[in-house]
């Protein structure tokens, strides 16, 4: 038991001198990526865990292309 808890701490420290990276500038939400997002809930609730990550996003952001489209 000491022993972990000596292991967790030396985590911990490890943990804490990590540098840490530079936050990502946050991009604008244009209705592409709003519409790829509200697809992309849609596929994933109905895909079951079935499907590759690249395939659903690819086509998540089909759908928002068509939706984008007009007639």
């Amino acid at each position: 038991m000491n022993k972990e808890i000596l292991s967790l701490e030396r985590e911990a420290e490890r943990y804490k001198r990590k540098r840490k990276s530079k936050p990502q500038k946050d991009k604008p939400l244009t209705a592409r990526l709003y519409l790829a997002g509200q697809a992309l809930a849609g596929l994933l609730a109905s895909s079951q865990g079935r499907a590759r990550v690249s395939d659903i996003r690819y086509e998540a952001f089909e759908w928002a292309d068509k939706m984008l489209e007009e007639d």
